[in-house]
């Protein structure tokens, strides 16, 4: 089997590697490239949004040639770094969820 072309035209290289295992480098791309696509479309859909707000008509092109007003863009910015916070958050190695308090479910069964 032929070396693949990658989609720039560029020859292909070697994979990079960080983890020891290469499946794990694997599926982390394959979740970043699917969060970058949820995160387009997020944008997508709040531009829409905005769209259908100020009476505008809601077509591809005004969707494609949507510019955002300053506060638009702020809000639009601000979704985006919440989100980008979010799925970063898991790589720090902090427990998401704070879990059941000290003294347990117990204080649920007293009477």
């Amino acid at each position: 089997m032929g070396m693949m072309e990658h989609p720039t035209g560029l020859p292909m290289k070697a994979e990079q590697t960080f983890f020891k295992d290469p499946a794990i480098d694997r599926l982390l791309a394959m979740i970043m490239t699917m969060a970058a696509e949820l995160n387009v479309t997020r944008d997508r859909l709040a531009t829409l949004e905005m769209l259908l707000e100020a009476d505008e008509p809601v077509t591809a092109k005004a969707l494609d040639q949507f510019q955002p007003t300053a506060e638009q863009k702020e809000k639009l910015d601000a979704a985006r770094q919440s989100f980008v916070n979010e799925l970063m958050f898991c790589t720090m190695g902090i427990e998401a969820s704070l879990g059941a308090p000290e003294d347990g479910v117990d204080q649920f069964n007293q009477e």
